[in-house]
């Protein structure tokens, strides 16, 4: 099983415990509602799936300045 592959998987899963594709279709689709990422803590830090790619940090400060630069909104697994 290829990295790419396990990462898909993993977003899916994840996509239907988290009933994404429900909010998706509820959205009004106004610019007003934030972009929502998934962060969660690794064995070297913690990483972000956003848009599909996964993208890592090595602290949550990290995290928090990225999300404040890209304008959205995190949402923390297991933490």
């Amino acid at each position: 099983m290829t990295l790419a592959h396990g990462l898909d998987a993993a977003c899916k899963r994840i996509g239907k415990a988290l009933h994404l594709d429900a909010l998706k279709g509820s959205s009004t689709g106004t610019e007003a509602d934030p972009e929502w990422v998934i962060a969660y803590r690794t064995a070297q830090g913690f990483c972000c799936v956003y848009r599909g790619m996964a993208i890592d940090f090595s602290e949550m400060l990290d995290v928090q300045i990225w999300a404040e630069e890209m304008d959205v909104q995190t949402y923390f697994i297991g933490l």
